[in-house]
């Protein structure tokens, strides 16, 4: 497991401060987590203003790991190595200043702030990470990176293999502000692997609990979007009790959360160190956001209303499904007139094709 530095010095760890103070110390033989790991941090204090240690960071782990696992870097390892390296340093008194959010995966650091790394989006669900310049060096006795290094090592030691990701995806979502991310994670996985490879005949109640358990801890730091939350509970249920794939189910789900996410990065818990400007630009993206959601939401209603329901929520949704859908007839009349208008343009063009 990935050590969690704790934040009380007991009479063992001021003893060994005041003992080394005025020393360098070889941290090679301590073991990350323990009192005299922290101690060291209290050297670390006085050099991390000289240097770039995101920059430093991201060099050696992106060194390392090829070497390590024989292939590229993942960028799901790269953002869990960054933050869980950030929380440990900063909870010994070191500020790398990492900029970084929670989103849709996780604590993941922004990638417009790192210009030195090069992401490589392989698909909509793989992207591999590598270094972007030129090697160059650092002063491998100052007490900063030697933490880092150190942490490095613990890092690559504990989380390779198979199972890698999901061990280092456990250890960040430690750290996770809301416990509703943790609960919401377990029921967006779940229906993950039952779209892909579903034993169950019956998955209602299974899936019903784990729902129902994620929406009971929704916090209530996010009350501005409480409408939209409850239109989304009244479809995910409508969708649940009509029988519906696991597909739809997961489509559905995935909808909320990254509809949710918006908000989660520009909650005050949600980031750190992330320039005003990029706040701005993402803050002015949630209201196309919202209007898109509440939208797909209504189009969900009247797709999954195929028996009696009895909620009053999903009636409203369907209800203003079809206000929507009658002011988009009304605006295409006006542009083209009562005629067919759907003749004169080609299937998949237009007529200037």
């Amino acid at each position: 497991m990935y050590h969690t530095f704790r934040k009380n010095v007991d009479a063992e760890h001021r003893c060994f401060i005041k003992e080394n103070t005025n020393i360098k110390i070889n941290i090679s033989n301590i073991i990350p987590g323990t009192t005299k790991f922290m101690g060291v941090y209290n050297l670390a204090k006085r050099s991390y203003a000289k240097y770039d240690y995101v920059k430093i960071a991201s060099y050696m782990f992106l060194e390392q790991y090829p070497k390590r696992e024989k292939k590229e870097a993942t960028g799901v390892m790269y953002n869990k190595y960054m933050t869980l390296l950030h929380e440990e340093l900063k909870s010994g008194g070191v500020d790398i200043k990492l900029p970084h959010c929670w989103y849709r995966w996780g604590d993941i650091v922004v990638e417009h702030c790192i210009p030195y790394v090069q992401w490589n989006h392989k698909s909509l669900d793989y992207t591999t990470v590598t270094w972007r310049g030129e090697r160059f060096d650092y002063d491998v006795k100052d007490e900063t990176i030697s933490l880092i290094k150190k942490n490095l090592e613990y890092f690559l030691s504990n989380h390779l293999g198979l199972e890698s990701h999901e061990t280092a995806k456990d250890e960040v979502y430690k750290g996770a502000p809301y416990q509703f991310q943790n609960e919401y994670r377990k029921l967006r996985e779940t229906l993950d692997i039952l779209c892909k490879n579903n034993p169950y005949s019956n998955i209602h109640q299974p899936i019903s609990t784990l729902f129902e358990s994620a929406m009971e801890v929704f916090p209530k730091e996010f009350k501005r979007i409480n409408s939209q939350k409850d239109e989304f509970i009244a479809v995910f249920r409508l969708v649940l009790d009509s029988n519906e794939s696991q597909k739809d189910l997961f489509d559905v789900s995935e909808f909320f959360w990254f509809f949710f996410c918006y908000y989660l990065r520009v909650d005050k818990k949600g980031h750190e160190n992330i320039p005003t400007e990029t706040l701005a630009i993402w803050n002015e993206k949630i209201p196309w956001e919202t209007s898109k959601f509440e939208h797909i939401m209504e189009n969900y209603a009247q797709k999954f209303n195929k028996h009696d329901h009895n909620d009053p929520a999903i009636d409203t949704l369907i209800k203003r499904g079809k206000i929507r859908d009658q002011k988009i007839d009304d605006l295409i009349s006006k542009l083209f007139g009562d005629e067919d208008h759907s003749k004169k343009i080609p299937e998949g063009g237009n007529q200037n094709d």
